[in-house]
């Protein structure tokens, strides 16, 4: 199909910004955004400063909306300014959290508020702050390239060359063992359900067997883990998924 009625046909569908862009030719290198924020014209947007940064942005005013949309426009990271809508916003990350996990968070309230981890965002900022900051939050969540390689806690991972460096050592990892750690890494610090893993992994989803997945499990304990018969990174959350936590592990 010719280049115009491709994207004539892309917007009738709704298709979301980055699909458009990709089918002009450009090539999206930062992450997919869900911004919730006040209809008021007159309050202040990080929109702007996130579309500067490199980031792929979609406003809703509404959570409902917001989480009626997410399957479909599939956000890297949910930003809920709850300061600009002037409330707390802790239901908002509860309900948030409950529709749309395993997807990261970043919460922002006003300064008079004291944030509880028991809310459900990943990152809390509190009032004042730049968009340089909220920047800096989305960079420290933004999912995991494909290129080079990057610290991420006690790990040292690159993608591309499916290398994994921890506690002195370097492991190559198999290509589903890669994708695997990518998607644990892209979500590192939620629980990831067996379904998500399979779905992302495997691309299917059938979910007759996952066996599969205990298998790969096991193998990237012994990559990662200093002793993978008792697992302190990548734990299981039973009747759940799996949960990669780096957050008390010291650096490698």
């Amino acid at each position: 199909m010719p280049l115009l009625p491709r994207v004539a046909t892309q917007i009738r569908r709704g298709f979301k910004k980055r699909d458009l862009l990709k089918t002009l030719g450009f090539r999206m290198t930062g992450a997919n955004l869900l911004l919730i924020e006040t209809h008021r014209v007159t309050a202040p947007s990080f929109s702007v400063d996130l579309e500067k940064g490199g980031h792929t942005v979609c406003v809703e005013h509404k959570v409902a909306t917001a989480i009626e949309r997410a399957p479909r426009l599939e956000p890297d990271i949910i930003i809920l300014d709850a300061a600009s809508m002037r409330t707390v916003g802790n239901r908002m990350c509860r309900r948030i959290r409950g529709a749309c996990d395993p997807c990261r968070l970043i919460h922002l309230v006003e300064n008079h508020i004291t944030p509880d981890s028991k809310w459900g965002g990943h990152i809390t900022l509190v009032h004042p702050f730049t968009g340089r900051k909220v920047l800096n939050a989305v960079k420290r969540l933004r999912p995991l390239p494909d290129g080079n390689w990057r610290q991420v806690g006690p790990l040292r991972v690159c993608i591309k060359q499916r290398r994994v460096q921890c506690w002195d050592e370097e492991k190559r990892l198999t290509p589903k063992e890669t994708r695997l750690l990518q998607v644990l890494l892209n979500r590192a610090g939620s629980t990831v359900s067996r379904k998500y893993l399979i779905k992302h992994v495997w691309e299917t989803d059938y979910l007759g067997d996952t066996r599969t997945l205990d298998v790969h499990i096991s193998w990237l304990r012994r990559a990662i883990e200093k002793d993978p018969l008792q697992p302190r990174l990548l734990q299981t959350v039973r009747g759940q998924g799996y949960r990669l936590d780096l957050s008390g592990a010291p650096a490698a």
